[in-house]
């Protein structure tokens, strides 16, 4: 007796500490992923929007047996935005398998055969799957209203700021639902609008490619190294691609940046940067400071 109880402390100890080994390896996913955005934001950010159900969920270790996903398949209804595949699958870190369990910070509860709208970007690893932008804040579940048999959705953080629309009058969608339509109106107005960088954002970049145009002259292509919230209303996604020449100057490469890829919109780029003129260009980081 005495041996069985301490080989269930033993088991024990070691299902805790295989939990908290998967919480501690899942948990820096979810740092820099949980910012509080507006939806001007988030369907900018998203390579794809849609509305779709929840047709099936699997839980799986990683190939090193480090981390838990959880991987949910969609059933596509509608799509707002991008071209997603018939059925989409979300990938989440967290999970249970087993006596282990994961939970991150973050993560949304699909429930079985649900409606969502849902806020998509290609995971980097993968482009098969797909992860939420925004993490919580890229789901919203559907339900039908009990009294009014209007279909809403639940507001993940219990509220949601549109940011600053084109017409320059903000709106935020308060409580903790709103009707479908109102909601699609909102993201049919985010996907419209124009998009431009305020002045004295620093953007972080990394050089990759630099080719001769002329005498003294290089094209010089960059990406973002960071994700990057302008304003309240503007996401500029770590990899986005900048356009830019360059000028040789005495000992520097005046680089003037023209032009920066915001998921597909090609957005006008005012910004100047110098670089010393020793050593080849490409490779190089730097920030970039609009003006």
């Amino acid at each position: 007796m005495k041996m069985r109880a301490q080989n269930s402390v033993l088991l024990f100890r070691a299902s805790l500490l295989a939990v908290m080994v998967a919480v501690l390896a899942a948990a820096p996913l979810s740092a820099t992923t949980l910012v509080r955005m507006s939806l001007d934001q988030i369907a900018e950010a998203s390579t794809e929007i849609i509305r779709g159900h929840v047709v099936s969920q699997r839980t799986l270790w990683n190939p090193q047996h480090t981390r838990i996903y959880t991987y949910t398949t969609f059933a596509l209804d509608q799509t707002y935005k991008g071209n997603p595949p018939s059925s989409p699958v979300i990938q989440q870190p967290g999970g249970t398998i087993g006596k282990v369990r994961t939970f991150v910070a973050g993560s949304v509860q699909f429930h079985a055969q649900a409606g969502y709208m849902l806020f998509l970007e290609r995971s980097p690893a993968d482009s098969s799957k797909f992860l939420l932008v925004g993490m919580m804040q890229g789901a919203y579940r559907i339900y039908r209203d009990a009294k009014t048999q209007e279909e809403k959705l639940v507001l993940p953080m219990g509220f949601l700021a549109r940011g600053v629309p084109a017409s320059g009058v903000g709106s935020i969608l308060a409580g903790p639902a709103v009707p479908v339509h109102q909601f699609q109106r909102d993201v049919s107005a985010s996907l419209s609008r124009p998009l431009a960088i305020p002045p004295g954002t620093a953007i972080p970049v990394a050089i990759n490619s630099a080719q001769a145009a002329g005498l003294r002259r290089m094209d010089v292509r960059g990406r973002t190294t960071s994700d990057l919230y302008p304003n309240s209303g503007l996401v500029i996604p770590a990899g986005s691609a900048l356009s830019g020449m360059a000028e040789r100057i005495g000992n520097s490469w005046k680089i003037s940046w023209t032009e920066v890829s915001i998921r597909g919109k090609q957005v006008l780029l005012s910004a100047l940067s110098t670089e010393p003129a020793g050593g080849p260009l490409q490779g190089r980081t730097l920030v970039v400071n609009v003006r």
